[in-house]
């Protein structure tokens, strides 16, 4: 969406998310190939590991257990900012240093 209409979007904030690099970079591309019936390398929908034209801001965790931390952390030239958070894979759902650090993140000025 931010990158075919940026105009709609303010700022983009991915919270573990494997964008950049090899796809199978995680624990769970095995699990994902069956539950979707198609393998990681053909996604049914178009992927960009280029940045979007939006403010970029991605949540990583060394810590994260399911995706490798230099893949959800992405590479400069793919994202504004690149902020490490102390949580699990899944404590990215809910985990209340999480929510924080996401709320500060939609205070950036940029």
């Amino acid at each position: 969406m931010a990158r075919q209409q940026p105009e709609f979007v303010a700022k983009v904030i991915t919270m573990g998310s494997p964008f950049s690099g090899d796809r199978h970079a995680n624990n769970a591309w095995r699990a994902y190939q069956i539950i979707t019936g198609h393998t990681v390398d053909t996604p049914p929908v178009e992927c960009h590991a280029s940045k979007p034209p939006v403010p970029t801001v991605a949540l990583w965790s060394p810590r994260d257990g399911i995706v490798d931390p230099r893949a959800a952390a992405g590479w400069p030239q793919e994202r504004d900012r690149a902020v490490a958070v102390r949580c699990t894979h899944l404590d990215f759902a809910g985990a209340p240093q999480v929510v924080a650090e996401v709320l500060r993140q939609l205070d950036v000025e940029e």
